[in-house]
């Protein structure tokens, strides 16, 4: 579809949600009271329920996992750079937001299925919530570790169990291959409405599906390569990488604008984030032309600089790269995924033997696919890609650097892939408070005051017994 005439219809989509609800003009004030309206539309639902999520997991959560993986830089209050936050976080909104509109939806349709017809087929509006929620969740447990899951945005569990991770990613497996059911048994030919990712398309919400079980078979191949060979070896791959990026767009307004925006322009006034030395050294060095898509030239020099990760004392952005209106820019897309991620672990699955292939095919396939996602010219990708050369003995690091490169941009992601197979070697900056890089994040005080007893006992699954943000979770072995 155009994209400009896609944009048309989002907006539309958009404006029509808003109005489901009169007293809302923003989608932070459509947050207040979704769930009070006496007919809520799912369609407006949905939409609140991607903008929630993406809003949290490209939001703080995201930009702590960049800086994690080192590909931001703080320019001031450099405490989560230099890890003197205690690692404390929250995933309450995401569960009072996204999580409980998206349960609403399958309730809804479940329950009066004829009420909500005209919003879409019924099995597609519960698939795509079923999507939405095992992503949601998925990311959040990356983060967190052991979380409320099985009981969660359950009305009948006022203090829901903490799942063991283990039982979160079987769990997850499961939902995605209950959507793809449901996507392929429809039950009427009406079309998805308030879809903002994927415009109603359900080839695409199916393709997203079998994406997302790559993603997470690949976590486990520390912790389990059994059950990580048996899904990988069940993928449809071609399926897997038919979306070249899975992504949600955002409006020009500073309310619904991309949360580096907000974060970057609208709430810190001027540049939070800069790319780091790390990252923009690394890309130096190796002649990669993404540099031109990841970063801008520094206004005093004119030139790619980064600064340098970790320093403790406050520096004038100007003399540093700003990150690119791609990636930062008002209007600039979430990325939720790229086909370049799935190949890579293509790669990765056929020199772990998991399934038949060349590695080194489905390698250079994964790092043409991230240049071509960045808009790279086709002359710079092929003179990049003459100077790879993939050592298959060294397998590992190859494939984890060159990921990460990609990943730029997807904090969690990139944050998760640093911990599963420990490359590139990154080391906490010159004012870090403590001596390696935060394995999870911590759980909020909230939920020793209203879940004690459950928050307790997944603390006692850690390690030590003690809810560090130094502790491993569970798929990140040693």
């Amino acid at each position: 579809m155009n994209m400009k005439l896609l944009n048309i219809k989002r907006v539309a989509i958009f404006s029509l949600a808003l109005l489901s609800f009169a007293s809302c003009s923003h989608f932070e004030d459509m947050n207040k009271d979704p769930n009070q309206a006496t007919e809520v539309p799912t369609s407006a639902l949905l939409t609140q329920a991607q903008f929630n999520l993406v809003s949290n997991l490209d939001g703080e959560v995201g930009q702590l996992g960049a800086q994690y993986a080192q590909f931001y830089s703080q320019t001031d209050y450099t405490d989560k750079s230099n890890y003197s936050d205690d690692g404390v976080s929250s995933f309450n909104s995401i569960y009072r937001g996204g999580l409980r509109d998206l349960k609403e939806i399958i309730i809804l349709n479940q329950n009066n299925a004829d009420d909500y017809l005209e919003f879409g087929d019924n099995n597609h509006q519960i698939a795509v919530a079923k999507i939405l929620m095992a992503w949601a969740f998925h990311s959040v447990s990356d983060v967190w570790g052991d979380i409320p899951y099985s009981q969660a945005v359950n009305d009948d569990y006022i203090t829901p169990k903490y799942d063991t991770q283990e039982a979160i990613y079987e769990g997850l497996i499961k939902d995605l291959n209950d959507a793809q059911d449901l996507i392929n048994a429809p039950t009427s030919s009406v079309s998805l409405k308030g879809d903002l990712i994927f415009d109603g398309d359900m080839t695409k919400w199916d393709q997203f599906a079998e994406s997302l079980k790559v993603r997470i078979a690949m976590r486990l191949t520390e912790i389990d390569e059994d059950k990580a060979k048996s899904i990988i070896s069940s993928i449809d791959f071609t399926k897997a990488t038919s979306n070249q990026a899975v992504e949600f767009g955002h409006l020009d307004t500073d309310s619904e604008a991309n949360p580096i925006y907000r974060d970057n322009i609208v709430n810190a006034g001027g540049d939070y984030f800069v790319p780091s030395n790390t990252v923009i050294d690394f890309l130096i060095n190796t002649s990669d032309p993404r540099l031109e898509t990841y970063a801008e030239p520094a206004a005093t020099s004119g030139t790619y600089v980064g600064l340098t990760y970790g320093l403790v004392e406050s520096s004038n952005k100007d003399d540093f790269s700003p990150l690119s209106e791609k990636y930062a820019g008002k209007t600039a897309p979430s990325i939720i995924m790229t086909s370049s991620e799935i190949l890579f672990a293509k790669a990765e699955a056929i020199e772990r033997n998991y399934i038949a292939g060349n590695a080194d095919v489905e390698f250079n396939a994964a790092i043409r696919a991230s240049m071509e996602y960045n808009n790279v010219d086709s002359d710079k990708i092929d003179a990049y890609m003459a100077t790879i050369t993939y050592d298959a003995a060294n397998w590992r690091e190859e494939i984890a650097t060159q990921k990460w490169i990609a990943l730029f941009g997807q904090g969690i992601q990139a944050w998760a892939e640093w911990r599963r197979l420990d490359f590139p070697v990154l080391t906490p900056g010159p004012g870090a408070s403590i001596s390696t890089i935060p394995r999870r994040r911590a759980y909020n005080t909230n939920e020793y005051s209203t879940n004690l007893e459950n928050v307790t006992e997944a603390v006692k699954r850690l390690e030590s017994g003690n809810d560090l943000y130094t502790e491993r979770i569970w798929w990140d072995a040693l």
